[in-house]
């Protein structure tokens, strides 16, 4: 998507449907390899593997990634967010910062190479929130299902 245009809201939404779209994709793969091997409980299982062990890409605008960054890098304080929005903050500003040691690159540009190049580490959404996105993917596919 081409965001010259968008307001920070179009973008936060594009990123939460990029988000979603791919955390029910990889649901759904680890959901069906579970079951083929006889997981206990294998959507309880597959929903803790997938948020723990995605590798998503950091769902945030560069801008406001920017903004935060640079907020942590001089004060030390992310903005007031739930705790799972900290820890993304700040696994962001630990990459930034480390590719800046040594070398005589920008913020700017750290944070673009992180967001551009850069998987986090998990998911950060809670189980809770994750499986609400799951449960609304399995509604629309059955009532896309039951159209057809």
């Amino acid at each position: 998507m081409d965001y010259t245009n968008v307001t920070s809201g179009q973008a936060r939404q594009a990123n939460c449907q990029a988000r979603d779209m791919e955390l029910v994709k990889l649901y759904n793969e680890t959901l069906k390899l579970m079951v083929d091997r006889g997981v206990k409980a294998p959507r309880r299982q597959a929903l803790h593997f997938v948020l723990n062990n995605g590798h998503p890409r950091y769902y945030v605008s560069y801008k406001r990634a920017y903004e935060v960054v640079c907020q942590l890098l001089r004060h030390g304080k992310t903005p007031k967010t739930n705790s799972m929005q900290v820890l993304m903050w700040q696994e962001i500003a630990d990459r930034v910062k480390s590719l800046r040691q040594g070398s005589k690159m920008s913020i700017a540009c750290a944070v673009e190479f992180v967001l551009e190049h850069c998987r986090a580490t998990r998911y950060y959404i809670t189980e809770d929130y994750a499986d609400s996105i799951i449960d609304r993917a399995r509604k629309e596919y059955r009532r896309h299902k039951l159209k057809a």
